[in-house]
């Protein structure tokens, strides 16, 4: 993950295949009911970044992963929608994630608080559900050195038991 990013222009190809690899994950139902929004262009990052307060990332470029809520709910039934459907959201950031690396572009994902307001700045009709934003750009040279993961807490067929992996 990335916050601090430079302003080169990322390629709308490079775009395209993080759109892609998006499209690749695994969907409820194995029916599509996400949709993707570009912004690339700087007027609507700033207006993105505006309405977006949890934004702080500087990306030149956003992904907005979005679920077509009474879609998911005829083709997945309400646990479809309103879990199973955010959970198919993060496997395509995760896999925009992967593909970034490989592109040599950094992401960061967000959730934002104002919904309503980002449906607003990117014109996003009622029935969709911001599920994450994505700012996507050229890894700044003058970031901070990335957060080293943690030791997962790991149990072993029950909660509480031994733990998984210890010695």
């Amino acid at each position: 993950m990335c916050r601090n990013f430079d302003q080169t222009p990322v390629e709308k190809e490079k775009l395209a295949r993080l759109v892609h690899a998006a499209g690749r994950a695994p969907q409820g139902g194995n029916m599509p009911v996400r949709e993707y929004i570009v912004v690339d262009d700087p007027r609507y990052m700033r207006l993105l970044r505006g309405v977006t307060p949890s934004f702080l990332a500087n990306a030149p470029a956003a992904l907005v992963i979005c679920t077509d809520l009474p879609k998911a709910l005829e083709v997945m039934g309400k646990q479809g929608r309103d879990i199973l459907s955010l959970l198919d959201a993060g496997a395509a950031a995760e896999n925009v994630a992967l593909q970034a690396e490989e592109l040599g572009v950094g992401v960061s994902f967000v959730r934002s608080a104002t919904e309503s307001a980002v449906k607003r700045a990117l014109d996003i009709p009622e029935r969709f559900r911001v599920d994450i934003i994505i700012g996507v750009g050229y890894k700044s040279r003058n970031r901070p050195a990335p957060m080293k993961g943690q030791r997962p807490v790991v149990h072993h067929n029950s909660y509480g038991g031994e733990r998984y992996g210890s010695s």
